[in-house]
């Protein structure tokens, strides 16, 4: 009897082990970082300083810092991937009081790309949300336009125009 409890200790411990060796694998194929895992693309977070919001799809803790990783399926890194991580910069900061100094981009073959969290790119990223913001605005501006007759009457908007003719 106590053959066939150790022997079924052994097997357990033997499945256990290659269960963790399968999940290591398996985060390393995804791209993780190794550390642990602080959010997994399930806390949305919003700066009211500088009216973002973003969702990192990971961010990793290490000690004391905080790392964002994002996944991208494509396999190169585009500016616009990098202006995302860096608005995660501003949100990671603002929400946990910790400023991350770099944020890792996984691609879609797994690669990762370490972007460090600069002055630079921190100005980008405000001023693109600035601009994004004056458009915005814009919206309601109405244009000024000088249709031919004919287009105002065929046009469906044409109720709600000011300018018809």
């Amino acid at each position: 009897m106590a053959n066939r409890l150790t022997l079924a200790g052994i097997a357990l411990a033997v499945l256990g082990l290659a269960l963790l060796i399968h999940a290591l694998r398996s985060r390393w194929a995804r791209g993780f970082i190794s550390g642990k895992t602080v959010t997994l693309d399930n806390v949305t977070l919003f700066s009211k300083e500088h009216l973002l919001v973003g969702r990192p799809d990971r961010i990793v803790k290490r000690g004391e810092e905080l790392i964002p990783e994002e996944w991208k399926s494509s396999k190169k890194v585009q500016p616009w991937h990098i202006a995302q991580l860096g608005t995660y910069f501003i949100l990671i900061e603002e929400h946990y009081g910790v400023r991350p100094r770099f944020g890792v981009i996984v691609t879609g073959d797994g690669r990762r790309k370490r972007i460090a969290n600069t002055e630079e790119l921190r100005g980008r990223v405000l001023a693109v949300a600035q601009q994004v913001r004056e458009s915005r605005r814009q919206v309601e501006v109405e244009l000024a336009v000088s249709p031919a007759g004919w287009q105002c009457r065929a046009c469906g908007q044409r109720s709600r125009c000011r300018q018809a003719r």
